[in-house]
């Protein structure tokens, strides 16, 4: 199943972001500590995301669920003309957290694809 929300690209509708993806981990059988990544994964994306919008752009997050594991995108139009930057701090928790991560700008649109699984989920 595929669940996008949509949100004004503000550092205070985070909460909402971490909120949804910890539901969703949590559907997607994920243990605590998981799920718990997952929610600190999506706060530091959405708010790269956010940090490199226009103050009129809205931030999509969706989510892809699979047993043992959760895929999730974070983009909106983006005020950066090359790729994010990935020598940050930031970018090194999101790596500690995520399983699989990248990101892209194409054609102003920012964008960063974190998966998160169960260590012993081969198959997902």
């Amino acid at each position: 199943m595929t669940v996008a929300l949509h949100l004004p690209a503000e550092p205070g509708y985070a909460v909402l972001a971490r909120t949804m993806a910890a539901s969703v981990a949590a559907r997607c059988d994920l243990a605590y500590d998981r799920v718990e990544d997952v929610r600190l994964a999506i706060d530091e994306a959405f708010n790269q995301v956010v940090l490199n919008a226009p103050a009129d752009a809205e931030v999509v997050c969706t989510f892809i669920e699979e047993v043992g594991a959760l895929e999730f995108m974070v983009q909106s139009r983006t005020l950066l003309e090359d790729a994010l930057p990935t020598n940050t701090f930031s970018w090194t928790v999101l790596s500690a957290l995520a399983d699989e991560l990248h990101t892209s700008n194409i054609d102003g649109v920012l964008t960063v694809v974190a998966r998160v699984q169960e260590q012993n989920n081969e198959a997902a």
